[in-house]
């Protein structure tokens, strides 16, 4: 097959946290999980999800899966980082909190990392990049056995017909459907807690080239937070116990450029895998009494860069809240350490308000 690529260009969804203090409980009752999209802040779009499960839940939070997701790195090399910082972090935490219900979320690039994660990840992507091959997570062994609910927007590697596809995209194949029967059935084995959420008008998850509509990939988490967090608590048997509302501020705006000007952005080059991934724990949690909280970061991270297919490694210590780090790269809210600890210690984050930032993805068509 040969993949033909046709460009669009998604506008991300920001987030302006409050004043927060670095501190906040060890364990979770309910932690999630998450794996953004191309180009998107931490947490991206899913804060949403997030702010709609927590709200009524005594204790609740999240981290965010570490890997670039920047639109000018190799595509395969972010999700392949990704996938290996998934299961590096379940693992942790999962040993460090053993009674955690734990929740895995990701939309568009990041879907395809928690798809990959659990049913094994590898293969051709973007620019024909090859991405190297990831075990499946074993579904009866920690942490595969821990977690609670698995849930997917705008999946690239939606693969059609499967069971635990949802939404009226279900019977369509996105730009790089899985065909490997191994990561197929990796999948299925967490196909009672799993919902892959795909929109026939989306062409990230449908891969729909006469009728697309741009707004459909942006817009699930304004439309079905409410009904994804709802499932959530169902599927994981979360109760309500108490009346607070999470605060996680969020703001949309800016311009879509014009496509003309867009090109090509997605760069070949060879995956890198030589290179350990420590990521830094990133996360932020809510308390009882409606306050929202972070986490100081607890280990060094390697800074990835990609930029065609080159991947260049500094040693960082992330000073930035947990809802947020800055739209660009992660090391660009990072302060580099020669000591390589960590900002141990409660200290206050002011607030902090992102402009307007022009996102993207790419449209693949493909043509026998």
């Amino acid at each position: 097959m040969i993949f033909s690529p046709m460009i669009f260009v998604i506008l991300s969804l920001l987030l302006a946290p409050s004043a927060v203090s670095q501190t906040c409980t060890p364990c979770d009752d309910v932690h999630f999980f998450l794996a953004r999209g191309n180009n998107e802040p931490y947490p991206g779009r899913q804060g949403d999800l997030v702010a709609a499960t927590c709200d009524g839940l005594a204790n609740c939070g999240y981290e965010n899966l570490i890997y670039s997701a920047l639109f000018t790195d190799l595509s395969c090399q972010s999700t392949y980082d990704g996938t290996v910082a998934g299961h590096k972090q379940l693992t942790s935490y999962a040993e460090r909190c053993p009674k955690s219900k734990l929740i895995l979320a990701g939309y568009s690039q990041g879907g395809q990392i928690v798809a990959d994660i659990l049913g094994g990840g590898g293969g051709v992507s973007f620019n024909g990049c090859i991405q190297p091959s990831t075990p499946a997570l074993d579904p009866n062994t920690s942490p595969g056995s821990r977690l609670s609910a698995v849930i997917i927007f705008g999946n690239t590697r939606h693969t059609k017909n499967q069971p635990y596809n949802f939404g009226n995209g279900s019977s369509y194949d996105g730009l790089f459907p899985r065909t490997d029967p191994a990561m197929l059935t990796g999948l299925d084995a967490y196909a009672g807690i799993m919902r892959d959420w795909c929109l026939e008008p989306d062409p990230i998850c449908a891969g729909n080239k006469s009728d697309a509509l741009v707004s459909t990939h942006l817009g699930y988490y304004d439309v079905y937070s409410g009904e994804a967090a709802a499932w959530i608590k169902s599927v994981a048997s979360l109760t309500d116990n108490s009346d607070f509302q999470t605060v996680i501020p969020t703001s949309i705006s800016g311009t879509v450029q014009d496509y003309a000007t867009v090109g090509n952005f997605t760069p070949s080059g060879t995956v890198s895998t030589s290179a350990t991934i420590a990521p830094v724990v990133e996360c932020g949690s809510t308390t009882a009494n409606g306050t929202k909280t972070s986490m100081t970061l607890s280990t060094t991270s390697k800074a990835l860069s990609t930029t065609s297919g080159e991947r260049s490694e500094a040693t960082i210590v992330s000073t930035a809240p947990s809802s947020i780090l800055t739209p660009t790269s992660a090391d660009a809210a990072a302060t580099t350490s020669s000591s390589g600890g960590t900002n141990a210690g409660s200290t206050s984050i002011p607030a902090i308000n992102i402009g307007v930032v022009i996102f993207f993805a790419l449209l693949v068509s493909i043509a026998a």
